[in-house]
């Protein structure tokens, strides 16, 4: 069977929360502050990848749906006399297509002895197992037994050794890592062929490919050579690659040099600057021909003992920071690439990124996925973005790129453009400034219409056919217009929704406008400013925008977004004493600048 969901904790900064993968996409993106626990999570992807995924002491939390052929490896098809606990046809096959959750904890390190021999593998200690509500796990079990004696034998029936015997699809795929802070350099000639994860070891697998006869040099200058010019478009044409041999760099305290102490050095050649050495490149350079160094040459490796690659598994890659000194269009390249070869050699690449580049992608991409983890300054945790179902796709018809949602402490959700205007001025106002948005939130727009197929709830309560803007960001606060009139305390249906769903979420806010509109919290003052008119009263609690301007302004209507523009160069200190008055503004402002400041005191700090 296999697992479809995996969570672990226990481990670094994910202490007290779940933290994993709904599902494991061709390309995983994973975002978050720096010192959120990104490469952490790597950890996990990297102990699922081994031959016994398990032996960490950690605990994890899975989901599947049993298959038969799991079951009946373990159900007798003989009928049992001992209850029927371990009979297909009586028990077991009932579990056939049923959906299960469990956790689990390893006790024991692979390596000790059975007591017959060989390698014993951890224990797994089963808990919380969980069905559908409408499923009864005892269905087949005979009644000679009490309601107690049924639950232990359930605990030990074949049900949990087929939870115990699951694999994660990573499970015996070949896993190679590249850091953040990585480098290509001068290296003494090495018989190993390695590649680090630092990136040492490059120089020696050029070498060892291009002058060894019985390595496949076409490797290195037809396909590297191919995929590099590919990336790099008209930015550089490298034309050949070769490597010199530097016999006046002799180093006696290096024992990796071989007797000579001869180094070598990886040349590129372009057609107006000749072989450049690519110690004197930008790093740039380096960090994509070590992608093409992990996707290339790593599964070409040779296993010496038995003249054969070494890696014959599919590969799972991870890759951290690449967009590190790339130019925008070059990255972007790489990311068609990478998204490229993980569909068609069936290989699964995980980036660790801060790149909006990165996230605007792969943001509606088929292909992929995004997992964003956050930092509570106690515990890490993760969120999916289900990007393949159309809910980025959805908000980013509205002109809002995926990078601009996810890459913030927080989310403003308010109707349109004008909105947006008047409240970031709002803002600046009653902080004196200190709160920016860009830097300490992000106001997104919804838009009236759009409102009917979105909704905010935790997963497990979400509506399939409702775009789930709440997993976008947990952090977020929601603003409507009441559109109420004098004597009429009732709200359009989709608003009354979205603030019951709102006010169920624990630190999310909705302000629906006591007033009629936003424009409705405006001063006469401000108006006649940008106007030029005398004697404009302050728009009334319940008054439309439209019969305002009409009666006051003469004018049928106002275009808003170049209203909204003008209006916030007269909101002074000034007109702030008085805002505070307008209905339910101060309050309003007060919640939401707590909010706020909520969303960056639990942020983790910043590496310099």
């Amino acid at each position: 069977m296999n697992i479809e969901s995996i969570y672990f904790k226990g481990h670094s900064c994910f202490k007290k929360e779940w933290a994993g993968f709904d599902t494991i996409k061709p390309v995983n993106v994973i975002i978050g502050r720096n010192n959120s626990g990104k490469s952490h999570l790597l950890d996990l992807v990297e102990s699922l990848c081994g031959g016994e995924p398990f032996d960490r002491e950690w605990q994890y939390q899975c989901s599947s749906v049993f298959d038969e052929e799991s079951l009946k490896k373990i159900f007798s098809e003989e009928v049992s006399s001992e209850g029927y606990s371990n009979d297909w046809r009586n028990h077991g096959q009932y579990f056939v297509g049923k959906e299960v959750t469990w956790e689990f904890t390893t006790e024991g390190k692979p390596g000790g002895e059975r007591l017959t021999g060989g390698s014993q593998p951890p224990r797994m200690n089963i808990s919380n197992v969980k069905y559908p509500d409408d499923f009864d796990i005892t269905y087949g079990l005979t009644d000679n037994y009490s309601p107690q004696e049924r639950s232990v034998r359930m605990r030990h029936s074949g049900v949990h050794r087929v939870l115990s015997d699951a694999m994660h699809q990573l499970n015996g795929t070949s896993f190679s890592r590249l850091f953040a802070d990585r480098d290509i350099k001068i290296e003494p000639k090495d018989i190993k062929i390695e590649l680090g994860r630092d990136g040492q070891g490059a120089t020696n697998i050029i070498c060892r490919f291009i002058t060894f006869n019985k390595l496949p040099r076409e490797v290195i200058e037809k396909d590297l050579l191919d995929k590099l010019k590919l990336i790099f478009d008209s930015d550089s044409q490298f034309l050949d690659i070769g490597v010199q041999e530097l016999d006046d760099r002799t180093d006696e305290t290096d024992d990796r040099a071989d007797e000579t102490g001869s180094y070598w050095e990886v040349y590129l050649y372009e057609e107006k600057k000749g072989w450049i050495p690519l110690s004197r490149s930008g790093s740039g350079l380096k960090t994509v021909i070590l992608v093409l160094l992990n996707l290339l040459v790593v599964p070409k490796i040779p296993d010496e003992r038995y003249s054969q690659y070494k890696y014959k598994s599919p590969f799972t890659f991870a890759f951290e920071e690449l967009e590190n000194n790339l130019h925008p269009a070059l990255l972007r390249r790489l990311f068609q690439y990478l998204e490229e070869y993980a569909v068609s050699e069936k290989a699964t690449i995980f980036l660790t990124t801060h790149s909006s580049i990165a996230l605007d992608f792969f943001g509606t991409s088929d292909h992929a996925q995004i997992i964003h983890v956050s930092h509570d300054g106690e515990s890490a945790r993760t969120t999916t973005i289900p990007t393949h179902s159309g809910y980025l796709k959805i908000i980013s018809e509205l002109g809002v790129q995926p990078s601009d949602l996810l890459q913030v402490n927080g989310l403003i959700w308010v109707e349109g453009p004008s909105d947006r205007i008047y409240l970031n001025r709002w803002i600046e106002l009653y902080t004196d400034g200190r709160l920016r948005e860009g830097r300490d939130y992000q106001c997104v727009f919804y838009g009236g219409s759009i409102l009917s197929q979105v909704q905010f709830k935790p997963p497990e309560d979400e509506a399939t056919k409702l775009a789930n803007l709440f997993q976008i960001n947990h952090n977020f606060i929601v603003v409507c217009d009441g559109d109420r009139t004098a004597g009429d305390s009732g709200l359009k249906s989709n608003v009354e929704r979205i603030r019951a769903e709102v006010e169920k979420i624990d630190g999310a806010h909705i302000w629906i406008t006591e007033a009629k509109e936003i424009e409705n919290y405006l001063l006469g003052s401000v108006l006649e400013k940008v106007t030029g008119l005398s004697c404009l009263p302050d728009p009334g609690k319940y008054e439309s925008w439209s019969s305002y301007t009409k009666k006051h302004m003469q004018r049928k209507g106002t275009e808003k977004v170049g209203l909204a523009i003008s209006s916030t160069q007269y909101m002074t200190s000034e007109v702030r004493e008085v805002m505070e008055k307008r209905f339910d503004w101060k309050e309003q402002m007060e919640e939401i600048v707590k909010r706020i400041d909520s969303w960056n005191e639990n942020s983790p700090s910043e590496e310099p």
